[in-house]
């Protein structure tokens, strides 16, 4: 059994905007260090043009206990 866990992050916005400043890689290998597996995104937010704005990084790990799996 998994467990998740979800972390917004600002992408930057789009078309013309630069997203380095978003920091997702650093987010990552964080969440790396404490167990987490990162599994893939789901955007959240968009501009009115459709870029994406936002987006919930999916991490995962193994459920230590029967409570951890709820």
């Amino acid at each position: 059994m998994y467990k998740y866990q979800y972390i917004n992050c600002h992408t930057g916005g789009g078309r013309w905007l630069n997203n380095l400043p978003a920091f997702h890689r650093e987010l990552i290998d964080r969440e790396a260090r404490d167990g987490w597996r990162y599994v893939g995104f789901v955007p959240t937010d968009f501009t009115r043009l459709g870029g994406i704005k936002a987006v919930d990084l999916i991490f995962e790990r193994e459920a230590e206990h029967d409570t951890d799996a709820l």
